[in-house]
Order: structure tokens, then sequence, then C-alpha cells
């Protein structure tokens, strides 16, 4: 039950003062005198003493009050004066839904027990049907033991108060937990015009996430217009932008973003680069990426762009300086990483002088990824395979395609993706033999195991016209 842990922390300080509890600004300042008091000294069971007295003195007959005190304790992680606080509340309202629902939290987190805490959650919605809070917490609790019982829950929020934001609540919990297809699924049925800021902000950020580019981005477009003070949206409309390829508008957003927060963020001056990238500016976004350097010296994925942009330019020397430089000092390099090396050498083999040179080069990037990334051998063996087909390298890329298919014909275990690499090996190797060596027999058993996975495949299906017509030419010329 520890993820009843983390369902609980981020949400529960607001979550009393959010629903039926309505706090005066006294005892908001006294609440907040006590907090302060009781963070200052962690270690003194008598912290904030005389502030606590007086403030139960002032509210001791306030159920409500009583278990706001408790919340500023359960925040402490005091759970014990966090229960006597909570205890003192019902002994004054037995009908207190606030205070269960602080005892169900002190249960969840304390004690780690999602079956007692779903207990006093349920007990709140029994005697406080009007406070959403239960209802919320009890479907948290068993979002992930039975959806079932957790919709039922929400469902029974939504009979009960009708024009509380469920749908909005209920994708804050899943984002909080990370859990974003959920997230989306609700976000979406709820009513955009009554998202609060921090949920439209998450609400992008999910679609982002889920790789809902167009969606994010006309959510951060929207919340732009609604909220045109905060920069996030600024900044969530750049990176879709981008991510959609809208690289004109990308670079107003950039523009934009940087004009209101300055230009100290490597972040922002690093996707500025990535906009002006996209709009063949290579210069001017070769000179942001070096600016975000300078600002970051720890974030390297700029001389990445920077090779990128090089590449973009035509100058493919200074795109692998780049790319080369960016693959030695970043240990964390991704595969496609190195994928995009290669193909930059891969791009000088039709037509460079030094052909063979470059191949042999990117040949050597995937063999980089057989060493540092074994797991993914086989997807190195492949792309070597396929970028020498492509590159008509008819000396080389039989004998690689083989190694991929000694590799996977015969394993048991083959994923999805492995079995599209054996496929793609078979389609390729019977392709040779037919179409470049006008051998229909050699190229006949790779096109035969190619059906088995692939039995539409246009390529195997004229194949097979081929051979038949040529069997069939075959015959009438031995019968004459």
């Amino acid at each position: 039950m520890k993820a009843i842990k983390y369902l609980i922390a981020g949400a529960f300080f607001a979550a009393v003062s959010t629903t039926a509890v309505a706090q005066g600004v006294g005892r908001d300042a006294q609440l907040e005198a006590i907090r302060n008091e009781i963070k200052a000294n962690p270690n003194d069971p008598n912290a904030a003493k005389d502030l606590v007295k007086n403030y139960t003195k002032e509210f001791k007959k306030d159920a409500n009050a009583l278990v706001l005190l408790g919340n500023v304790y359960f925040g402490a992680k005091q759970y014990d004066k966090a229960t006597m606080y909570a205890d003192m509340a019902l002994a004054k309202d037995k009908n207190c839904g606030n205070a269960f629902i602080l005892k169900g939290d002190i249960a969840a987190v304390s004690q780690d027990d999602g079956g007692e805490a779903a207990g006093w959650y349920q007990q709140a919605m029994t005697i406080d049907p009007k406070n959403p809070e239960g209802y919320m917490r009890y479907a948290n609790v068993y979002r992930k033991r039975s959806p079932e019982e957790s919709e039922r829950a929400l469902n029974e929020l939504r009979r009960n108060i009708p024009d509380f934001p469920v749908e909005a609540e209920a994708a804050h919990t899943f984002y909080g937990t990370g859990n974003y297809d959920k997230a989306f699924e609700h976000f979406s049925k709820a009513d955009r015009s009554k998202i609060n800021e921090d949920q439209l902000a998450e609400y992008a950020l999910t679609a982002m996430y889920i790789d809902k580019k167009d969606e994010a981005l006309e959510l951060a477009k929207y919340g732009i217009g609604k909220f045109p003070e905060n920069v996030s949206f600024i900044r969530l409309a750049l990176i879709n932008a981008i991510g959609t390829n809208k690289h004109a508008d990308a670079v107003a957003y950039a523009e934009d973003l940087i004009k209101r927060e300055g230009d100290k963020n490597a972040g922002d001056i690093t996707y500025y680069g990535q906009a002006l990238a996209g709009v063949k500016k290579f210069d001017e976004a070769i000179a942001q990426y070096q600016k975000a350097l300078q600002l970051d010296d720890k974030n390297l994925k700029p001389l990445e762009y920077i090779s990128e942009a090089y590449f973009g330019k035509g100058e493919t020397d200074k795109a692998l300086q780049y790319a080369n430089e960016y693959l030695e000092k970043d240990d964390n390099a991704r595969i496609s990483d190195y994928d995009k090396l290669a193909n930059i050498y891969m791009s000088l083999v039709k037509d460079s002088v030094d052909r063979q040179d470059n191949f042999a080069k990117a040949m050597a990037v995937y063999d980089k990824v057989v060493t540092k990334f074994p797991q993914r051998a086989t997807w190195a063996h492949s792309q070597k395979a396929t970028a020498a087909f492509i590159a008509e390298m008819e000396d080389e890329y039989p004998q690689l395609y083989k190694v991929v298919i000694d590799e996977l014909e015969n394993k048991s275990d083959r994923t999805a993706a492995e079995t599209q690499y054996l496929a793609s090996a078979y389609r390729s190797m019977g392709y040779h033999f037919w179409a470049s060596k006008n051998d229909l027999n050699a190229a006949l058993p790779y096109f035969e195991k190619l059906v088995k996975f692939s039995p539409d495949n246009s390529l195997a299906t004229k194949f097979f016209e081929a051979k038949k017509a040529y069997d069939e030419e075959q015959q009438a010329m031995s019968e004459e």
C-alpha cells in the first residue's frame, strides 16, 4: 500500500480547507504561526505549546478548527498529536467528516494501511455526503486494488455533489501518480472552462507526455489566452510547437518567453535554437545552442543539436565533429544519438570518394552500440544491414543480414521488434537473390519464410508470380 502514501501526501495539505471548512483570517494566522514554530523546532515536543494553548482555548468548540490543527501536526509527521486532535474533533462533533478524513490519512501514511484508511474515508462519505474529499480519498485507495470500487465512489460523488469537478480532481490524482493515460482520460471528460490554472497546465503536460502534441499545443494556447501572465503555458506552447513542426510559431513563442523571462534559462535558449533550426536559420540556432552550453555546461545535448544544425547547413565535417564530441562526453547518450552519427557517415557513402571509409565508420558506430548496450545488439546488427542495403553495398549487406537471421531465426522468445528485424532480413535477402543475382531458386526460401510473418507482403506476392511464370517457362522449354 505504499502507493497510498504517494496519493495522499501531495494532496493532503489543502484538503480540509478546500472543502467544508471555512477558515477565518485570525485562525489562518494562528495556524501558520504554529506551523512555523513546529518547523523551526522539529525535535522539541513542546514547540508552539503556548500558541497551541491559545488556539485550542479560542476554538475548543469548533470541530473543524481542531481538525485543522491536527492537519498541522500531520504535516509535521507528528501523527500521535494529529490523531489526538482528530479524536478531539469527533468528541465535539461525531459527524465531523473532516476528522474521519484526517484519521484515514494518518492510517494511510503513518501505518501504510490502505484498508483502515478506506474504512475511515467510507465513514466520512456516509456521515458527510456533501464533503467531496472522503469520496476522492476512498477512490484513490481503490484505484489499483479495485478500479470498479473506485469508479463506484466517484459515481456516488457525482450524484451527491453534481457541481464538484470530479473528472478534473481524478485527473489531478492520476497525474500525481504518473498514470498519464488515465489522467488524460479524465481531463478529457472535464469541463475545460472550469479547470483551474494548475490543472490546465497538468492537462497540457499530460497530453505532451503521452505524445498527443497537437492537443498539448492547443491546450497551451488556450492557457495563454486564459492565464496570460503564466509563462508556463508559453513554454508549453514553444515545446509542442517544435514537436508538431510548427517552427515559425515556435520562434514567436520563444522570443515572447525570453522577453518575459530573460535569456538565462539554458532550457529555454535550447528550445529557441531548435525553433530557429526548424525555420532553417542554422547560424542563429547554433549561436543559441552555444549560449545554452555556456549557461549550463553539464547539459551536453546542445552539442548534438549543433551537429544537426551543421548537417542542415551541409557542413558535414562540422556535423561529425560535434556529434562525436557529444557522444564522447555524455555518458547518458541514447542509442538514437549513436544512430544519428551513423546516419551522417552513411549520408557520405553514396557520393563521397571515401565511400568505403565512411561506411566502415558508420559500422563502427553500431559496433559501439553493441558494446555499450549489449541488450540491443540485434537492433544494431539489423541497422548495419539495412544501412548497407540502402547504400547498395552488395558485397556487405548479405553477410550482415545473415548475422541477423542466425541470431533470430531459431530464437523461441523473439520480441515483436525482433520478428520485424527477421522479416526485414528475409525480404532483403530474397530481393538480393531475385533482383540483383537473378537467382529465383536462391530467393525462394527467403520469401517462403517471409510470408509466414507477412502473408500479404507485396514484394513476396510479385516474386511468387514471377517464380510461377519462370517455372512454367522452364517446363515449356523442357517439353520442347
